[in-house]
């Protein structure tokens, strides 16, 4: 079920619980108690479970990611227009205190989700982390790697413009991807691929522009993309770089991290000259679990969990979709066994069936320094 056939649905649920609330308010002898609420949000929750049926069932990607998106849009219409009828039937009838409590509740989740669907996912920041290197690695001149991971659009806006601006601000002397560039159908592809290899070839680093794929990178999809630009797409390969007086090794994962290629690759990588600093780029962070503790990787750069996108006080991310710790999908630097590994939020979102939303989880390009 595509996202429009969500609203729909959405709207309709909030129309049956809104109106059910409105005839409670009609007909009620007077203030409104705790009773006035089984009506309309009985009729809330039974509409929404009859819905969840359909939604589910067709579903284009994932049966979990539309019914969350049912949820959501749920939460953000029907109970605040449910609320929001209680309310002004509280102040014409009068109610109780339950009702009022209730009621509040209800409309509370409108500002929340309109701000996560139209304000949090464009309050584009720069995640910032600083790497010792060892003795082995000393040199003259830090080398600064930038990340743009999870671009993730469907088609290129400003804010995407944005982004590739903000990151070139930073002046990095390497670039890394780690994948999931674009997230659509074969049709929006075809209609953005001019203006995604324009965005693109605007990337550009002394060190170079590496990439890995992503679970969103389809196909041949990421090879299409690069064509006429810097980037490199680093598919089980390592390759070298300069950066001032310093060699820089960068490994590339292929998405997975099991195959014989993605071993082989990672110990060349740890096979590196011992003053050449090692850099593993991979979109699942999960490759870091790999690694042997204290491997001689000198950092891992990652995307894929967008620090949960959603994020709860306290509790953290909802879901991430790894099997790193929750502390280290969240996003930033960390420490995994002696491995020093940075998982960017990413600047885009889960598209398709998804909901497109972040909570708590600012996006954001990418810059490491490595001393």
């Amino acid at each position: 079920m595509d996202t429009t056939a969500l609203t729909i649905a959405a709207l309709a649920i909030a129309l049956l619980a809104a109106a059910a609330a409105v005839v409670v308010v009609v007909r009620s002898p007077g203030a409104l108690t705790w009773r006035s609420l089984v009506i309309p949000l009985g009729v809330l929750g039974v509409a929404s479970a009859i819905a969840v049926v359909p939604t589910a069932l067709a579903a284009p990607t994932s049966r979990a990611f539309s019914t969350f998106h049912l949820a959501y849009l749920v939460g953000g219409i029907a109970l605040p227009a449910v609320g929001v009828v209680l309310l002004v039937g509280g102040a014409v009838r009068g109610a109780r205190w339950p009702v009022w409590v209730v009621a509040v509740a209800l409309v509370l989740p409108g500002p929340i989700t309109w701000y996560g669907t139209h304000v949090a996912p464009y309050r584009l920041g720069v995640e910032r982390a600083e790497v010792e290197l060892p003795a082995a690695r000393a040199g003259s001149d830090p080398v600064r790697v930038g990340v743009l991971a999870d671009l993730q659009t469907t088609h290129v806006t400003s804010y995407e413009e944005r982004a590739v601006t903000k990151l070139l601000g930073l002046r990095p002397d390497i670039i890394v991807i780690p994948g999931d560039v674009f997230q659509g159908s074969d049709r929006q592809f075809r209609q953005e691929l001019g203006a995604l290899r324009r965005l693109l070839g605007r990337l550009e680093a002394p060190g170079g522009v590496y990439a890995v794929r992503g679970d969103a990178d389809h196909g041949d999809r990421l090879d299409q993309l690069v064509v006429g630009t810097d980037i490199e797409i680093l598919d089980y390969e390592v390759v070298s770089t300069t950066v001032g007086d310093r060699t820089v090794r960068l490994g590339g994962n292929k998405l997975y991290w099991a195959p014989p290629p993605a071993v082989a690759m990672r110990d060349e990588l740890m096979a590196s000259k011992p003053g050449d600093i090692r850099i593993l780029v991979s979109h699942r962070p999960d490759v870091v679990l790999l690694l042997p503790p204290d491997s001689g990787v000198d950092l891992t750069v990652s995307g894929h969990t967008h620090g949960g996108q959603i994020a709860l006080p306290i509790l953290g991310p909802i879901v991430t979709f790894s099997r790193v710790s929750r502390s280290v999908a969240r996003g930033g630097l960390h420490d995994v066994d002696g491995n020093e590994i940075f998982v960017s939020s990413g600047v885009g979102m889960v598209r398709m069936d998804a909901p497109q939303v972040r909570l708590l989880t600012r996006p954001a390009v990418g810059l490491i320094v490595l001393r």
